[in-house]
């Protein structure tokens, strides 16, 4: 299932954000494993049927699939910042850095020569670009660039519907160098995730293209290759359709791209697996859905690729909407939730393993993961959510929904209609906190309204669960989510020792001290329920047999080359 945001990390944008923590490997999966034994490789892991471009073969055509594409293409607005987009979009996307299996961070030859730190505190990182690198009407990338980039995501015009302004907001200058292909960035402060700004899908926009904030929000409207960079680029969007078709740059000056052609269909999440049965697409996102995992597992030409993915479920809280802006009535619904309960159910069938995520920062699986949830005591515990209920005035009504001033203790739930797990999570939580006499109304939106950022950015919810999109970078995403104010802090909870954390953490150098000050942040968050983690998502991908170089990415998942995605000979 697609949805789903994108820690901005402020990359990409980004929905989401992790520290490389141990090894991983390359290894082709297919069918369903015994029982009861973990298949899931390590987190930092890929499944891609890795081959060198002399073993595939020149031709072809990729059909792929999003659930929805956005009503515009500027993945690093807050509207269009999901994962669907940005897939699409990597193909014609300038990737100043590339990201291995384990987190590793280098810049991609093909537009950045180097980019060498030329001082820690304050930070500065001197850039020197490759002059063969253009943009789709041949001008070159350069130092203006990444000016244009910076300026408009930096804060200081808040017209710029930025899904985020993270790191951006910590430049001082941009100094450029001996040409324009080589600048210096020089940050405010020590900035140790500097990376980030120019990891994302764009990692850099044309400055025309966010000249100022109408282009910036409105003149996406329509794709222009103008303004792209890649291997390959648009040749039609059919908007009737909804198929994005991609084909070879010939402006690219890097290694060939194999394929003729890449598409792209807009396909609800509860048909993509049958479109993949049936030979409609080459490749889907099985994302949990146990039924989209078992077909996929049976296609005969076909295979489901797995790695445990850098992302995870939760459940936002409005804390502005009527019921919910009382902590103590938030609290309850956190410790009225079985959350190993509600993972288990979503994953049924799913051939990996599932627990609760106890932090809303780290992954169980990566180095500095704490268990905030026991630390707090804000975990399972339906008898404490009753207490804690009676004490707020909340009392048990003849029909066992509780009662205060005349008014019943009822919360709406948004799931997305034709995604499964959203349903489903939708069932478990009406379900689950009848029992501490609080009543859900399941409330139907469409996934248009998730893909397009409305149900969120116009808060029109009160609880609503989705998963973030994780990227390398552990805590650049503290603030876009958590940060008073932050565009993408959809449960308009303002925190301020979170504030301060978050200043700290930005530029604290040392790894065990930035580790300890994400925990202070995490408990804090905690404690006044902004959102609840649910469990780290697995990524499957039912792909055809013979791609290669493509499947489940793990930690690179948006900095791939997609000039060496192909078939096998």
């Amino acid at each position: 299932m697609r949805a789903q945001k994108i820690f901005l990390a402020p990359l990409m944008a980004g929905a989401l954000v992790l520290a490389a923590c141990g090894g991983g490997q390359n290894q082709e999966t297919g069918g369903e494993e015994p029982a009861g034994e973990a298949s899931a490789p390590p987190v930092t892991s890929q499944d891609i049927n890795e081959k060198d471009r002399a073993d595939l073969a020149q031709g072809g055509t990729m059909r792929l699939t999003v659930a929805e594409f956005c009503s515009g293409w500027n993945v690093s607005t807050v509207d269009c910042n999901n994962d669907d987009l940005a897939h699409a979009m990597q193909p014609v996307s300038p990737r100043w850095f590339s990201i291995d299996a384990k987190g590793v961070i280098t810049p991609n030859p093909d537009y950045v020569v180097s980019a060498e730190e030329t001082s820690k505190s304050p930070t500065a990182v001197n850039f020197k670009l490759n002059p063969k690198a253009v943009w789709g009407d041949g001008s070159p990338i350069d130092a203006d660039d990444a000016i244009a980039t910076i300026k408009a995501c930096d804060g200081t015009n808040k017209k710029f519907h930025c899904a985020t302004t993270q790191g951006f907001d910590s430049v001082a200058s941009v100094k450029p160098g001996a040409d324009k292909f080589e600048f210096t960035v020089t940050f405010k402060a020590a900035y140790p995730d500097w990376t980030a700004l120019f990891s994302g899908v764009p990692s850099v926009d044309k400055a025309e293209s966010v000249k100022d904030p109408e282009t910036y929000n409105d003149g996406w409207k329509d794709l222009n290759n103008d303004w792209l960079s890649g291997p390959y680029k648009v040749d039609n969007f059919n908007k009737s359709e909804k198929v994005l078709t991609l084909i070879p740059n010939d402006k690219w000056w890097g290694a060939k791209p194999l394929l003729d052609k890449v598409t792209f269909r807009a396909i609800a999440d509860d048909a993509q697996a049958a479109a993949f049965v049936n030979g409609e697409i080459d490749a889907f996102d099985i994302g949990i859905d146990p039924d989209g995992y078992k077909r996929a597992s049976a296609v005969q030409d076909g295979t489901v690729r797995k790695a445990a993915g850098p992302n995870f479920r939760h459940i936002t809280f409005n804390t502005k909407s009527a019921v919910l802006k009382d902590l103590a009535v938030r609290k309850a619904v956190v410790e009225g939730l079985d959350r190993e309960a509600i993972g288990q159910s979503d994953l049924a069938g799913v051939d990996f393993p599932v627990s609760p995520l106890n932090n809303h920062i780290l992954l169980a699986t990566q180095e500095g993961y704490s268990d905030s949830a026991k630390e707090t005591g804000m975990d399972y515990n339906p008898d404490k959510a009753k207490s804690e209920l009676d004490a707020a005035g909340w009392k048990a009504g003849a029909d066992g929904i509780r009662e205060k001033d005349g008014k019943k203790l009822q919360i709406g739930f948004s799931q997305l209609v034709g995604v499964p797990v959203s349903e489903n999570e939708a069932l478990q939580v009406q379900n689950q906190l009848k029992d501490i006499g609080i009543k859900v109304n399941i409330v139907n939106v469409p996934v248009a309204k998730f893909q397009d950022g409305s149900v969120l950015t116009k808060h029109e919810f009160d609880l609503i669960a989705f998963s973030w999109i994780g990227t390398p970078y552990p805590f650049t995403s503290i603030k876009q989510i958590y940060g008073t104010g932050q565009e993408s802090n959809f449960a308009q909870l303002s925190m301020p020792e979170v504030d301060e954390l978050i200043k700290q953490i930005d530029v604290e150098t040392d790894p065990a001290k930035r580790i300890d000050l994400a925990a202070q942040a995490d408990k804090i968050i905690w404690e006044n329920v902004h959102t609840l983690p649910l469990y780290q998502r697995p990524s499957l991908i039912g792909v055809k047999s013979k791609l290669a170089n493509y499947g489940a990415f793990g930690l690179s998942d948006k900095s791939f080359a997609w000039e060496n995605v192909g078939y096998e000979k």
